[in-house]
């Protein structure tokens, strides 16, 4: 059995036991499930030619915001750092695989619970919110990576950070926004669309 096939059954399992788990709120779980493919799918497609933009930060955001159980957090953790490892062992080069990765978790974390202080606000403080979260994940992960990654020996922090925050960050608070926008545009759209469709089924028996 190749590595693929392994981390397509780890993460079934894993998605699986949380749908399953009487700790978690089922009404939340087909959105969770959403969010965490998304980010599987667009964490592993950054080895292919024409990826989209990886969705791991605003999906963590996400699941802070949408999703009421904190087991959602170290789920897509897990299922984070089983991507990795697997993209790792399909002959991608291990640059970016240091002690620094360990701080992925606060860099996550940090997201997760600024989508949770998000929660019940309006959507532009939504975004704001994202934007900021985005900016501080950014910089622990980015920090972490320059001190514990032992890539840049001869590289002043000042050089570094001044490379990173031009060429690194912009993108990477955009790709953010642009993933949070449109799912709260889609969760106010559902949110509007189903009193409609109760409506249309309350009609017909009304009418018999």
């Amino acid at each position: 059995m190749n590595t693929g096939t392994h981390l397509n059954n780890l993460m079934l399992r894993a998605l699986s036991a949380a749908a399953d788990s009487r700790f978690l709120n089922r009404r939340d779980a087909l959105g969770a499930f959403g969010l965490v493919w998304a980010m599987v799918l667009t964490r592993a497609g950054q080895s292919a030619s024409h990826p989209l933009p990886d969705a791991s930060v605003a999906v963590f955001f996400l699941l802070g915001l949408f999703n009421r159980s904190a087991l959602w957090l170290p789920i897509a953790l897990i299922l984070a750092a089983a991507v990795d490892a697997w993209v790792v062992t399909g002959d991608i080069n291990a640059y970016c695989t240091t002690p620094a990765s360990l701080f992925l978790i606060p860099t996550y974390a940090t997201v997760w619970l600024a989508g949770r202080f998000a929660r019940k606000r309006r959507p532009t403080a939504v975004l704001t919110t994202a934007g900021i979260a985005a900016g501080v994940a950014f910089l622990i992960s980015s920090g972490s990576f320059y001190f514990l990654s032992g890539q840049f020996p001869d590289l002043p922090l000042a050089e570094y950070s001044r490379q990173v925050l031009i060429r690194y960050l912009p993108p990477y608070v955009a790709h953010c926004l642009l993933y949070v926008a449109a799912a709260v545009v889609v969760s106010h759209a559902a949110k509007w669309l189903r009193p409609a469709a109760v409506t249309r089924r309350r009609e017909p028996a009304a009418h018999a």
